[in-house]
C-alpha cells in the first residue's frame, strides 16, 4: 500500500509498507507530548489542592475524577465538531480553548473557590476529548498492518509528558503567592506551543466511496467478538489503571506518610511505565499476536494487585504502579489496533465515539468513587474491586480467540475441500 504527492512531474511516496512512518505521526506525538502534561499535573497537584480547598477530605480526589468526567460528557459532542469542522482545525480550537482553561484553573485556586476549580478541571475534558483522536488520526495515516505501531509511537508522547508535567507543576507550584497557580500557567505555555506542531500536520483524506458507503446498525457491529474484545479490555485496563492511580497519592501522602517528593516519584514511574513499552508494543503485537499481548497485560495488572496487597511500604507502591501503568500499556494499545477491525471507515466516526465514550465513562466511574473507596473501604479493598474487572475482560477476550481460530479453521476446511465440479 502507498500514498504518493506530486512535486514538479515526479510522484513521490509520503508513505508505503517499507518505508518510515508518516510524518503525521510524528508531528501528533510531539504535539501530544506537550498537551499530555496537563494529564500528570492534575494527577499530582489535583488531590493536593482539593486536600486544601475542598469542604471536606473524602471530595479531595474529586477534581482527578472530573477531568475524566468531562472526557465522557464532551467525547461525542467533540467528535461530533471533529466530523462537521475537520480533525486539524478541531485540534487546534481544543488546545487553544485548554490552554485559556488553564489560566482559569489558575484563577480558581488563588481564589480558593473549590467549586470553580473543579469546574475548570471538567471543562479539560473538551481538549483530552478532541486529543484522544490523535490515535485514530495516527492509525489512519500509516497501512493497516502498521496501526499497533503507530499507536506505539503515538504514546511515547506519554513518557515525555511524564517528566514535562509534574516537574512544571513542582517547580511552578512556587512562582506565585499561592501554591500551584503557577503550575498551571506554565502548562498552558505548554499547550499553545503544541499548536505549532498541530499546523504542519495534514489530514489525509478517504475516497467518497469509502466514506459514503452504506452503514450497518449498531446492534450488528457491537455484538462481533472482536468489537467486544476490543472495547471490553481498553475499558477494564482504563478503569483500573485510573481507580489505583487516583487513590495512590492519597494513600502514599495522607494515610502512609510519605512525602511529596516520593509520591510524585511514583507517580512519575508508573507513568513512565505506561508509555515506555510503547518502543517495542507495537513490534510484540506482530509478533505474538494481539491475544496473547491483551493477556500479558491483563497478567500484569493482577501482579499489581498481589503486590499491592503485599505491604505499604514505598516499594510495594512503586511496584505495584509500574506493574499498573505496563498492564495498561499492553491493554490499551492492542485494544485500540484492535477496533478497526470491526468498522468500515464509513463507520469510524459512530464506533470511534462509541468506543471512547464507554471507556471514559467507565473511567470517570472508577476516578469518582475512587475518594471515597479509599477514606472508606481502604486500599486492599479498592485492589479487590478489580479482580472481577479483569476476569471479565479475559472471558471476552478468550471467547473472541476462539470464534477467531472457529473462523480460521473454517477457512482452511474449505480450501482443503476438493471442487466437485471439477471432478
Amino acid at each position: 500500500m502507498s500514498c504518493h504527492i506530486l512535486k514538479g512531474k515526479t510522484l513521490v511516496p509520503i508513505f508505503n509498507t517499507k518505508s518510515n512512518i508518516h510524518p503525521n505521526v510524528w508531528l501528533l506525538m510531539f504535539a501530544q507530548a506537550l498537551i499530555g502534561s496537563i494529564g500528570p499535573v492534575i494527577v499530582f497537584v489535583g488531590g493536593f489542592i482539593g486536600l486544601k480547598l475542598a469542604p471536606t477530605k473524602v471530595l479531595a480526589t474529586l477534581p482527578i475524577a472530573l477531568m475524566v468526567v468531562g472526557i465522557a460528557i464532551f467525547m461525542l459532542p467533540v467528535i461530533k465538531a471533529l466530523s462537521i469542522v475537520g480533525r486539524k482545525k478541531g485540534f487546534i480550537i481544543a488546545i487553544v480553548s485548554g490552554s485559556i482553561n488553564c489560566l482559569f484553573a489558575a484563577y480558581t485556586i488563588e481564589a480558593g473557590n473549590f467549586w470553580l476549580f473543579c469546574l475548570s478541571i471538567l471543562l479539560f475534558g473538551i481538549m483530552i476529548a478532541a486529543v484522544q483522536q490523535f490515535r485514530f488520526a495516527a492509525m489512519e495515516s500509516v497501512p493497516d498492518e502498521l496501526a499497533g505501531k503507530a499507536v506505539s509511537i503515538l504514546l511515547v508522547a506519554g513518557l515525555i509528558a511524564a517528566f514535562i508535567g509534574p516537574e512544571v507543576a513542582f517547580v511552578g507550584k512556587d512562582w506565585f503567592e499561592t501554591e500551584f497557580v503557577g503550575s498551571f500557567i506554565g502548562v498552558s505555555v505548554l499547550l499553545m506551543l503544541s499548536v505549532i506542531f498541530i499546523a504542519f500536520y495534514k489530514p489525509l483524506s478517504k475516497p467518497k466511496d469509502e466514506i459514503q458507503a452504506p452503514k450497518r446498525e449498531l446492534k450488528e457491529i457491537i455484538k462481533q467478538p472482536v468489537f467486544l474484545a476490543s472495547i471490553i479490555s481498553a475499558t477494564v485496563g482504563f478503569s483500573v489503571m485510573s481507580f489505583i492511580m487516583t487513590a495512590t497519592p492519597i494513600s502514599m501522602h495522607v494515610h502512609s506518610g510519605f512525602d511529596m517528593q516520593d509520591t510524585k516519584w511514583v507517580i512519575q514511574s508508573h507513568i513512565i511505565a505506561m508509555y515506555l513499552p510503547s518502543f517495542f508494543t507495537g513490534r510484540l503485537i506482530q509478533r505474538f499476536g494481539q491475544a496473547n499481548i491483551l493477556y500479558s497485560g491483563m497478567v500484569a495488572l493482577f501482579a499489581c494487585i498481589i503486590i499491592g496487597f503485599a505491604g505499604h511500604q514505598y516499594v510495594h507502591y512503586w511496584g505495584a504502579l509500574v506493574l499498573l501503568g505496563i498492564g495498561w500499556n499492553f491493554m490499551f494499545i492492542t485494544a485500540t489496533s484492535l477496533l478497526p477491525r470491526s468498522y468500515t471507515p464509513s463507520e469510524k466516526f459512530k464506533i470511534q465515539g462509541l468506543n471512547d465514550l464507554v471507556m471514559f465513562t467507565c473511567q470517570a466511574v472508577a476516578s469518582l468513587s475512587a475518594g471515597w473507596v479509599i477514606n472508606t473501604l481502604g486500599w486492599n479493598a479498592m485492589l479487590v474491586i478489580c479482580i472481577p474487572l479483569l476476569l471479565v475482560a479475559a472471558v471476552v477476550v478468550t471467547n473472541w480467540r476462539a470464534s477467531e481460530l472457529k473462523i480460521n479453521s473454517a477457512l482452511l476446511n474449505t480450501k482443503s475441500q476438493p471442487n466437485t465440479l471439477e471432478e
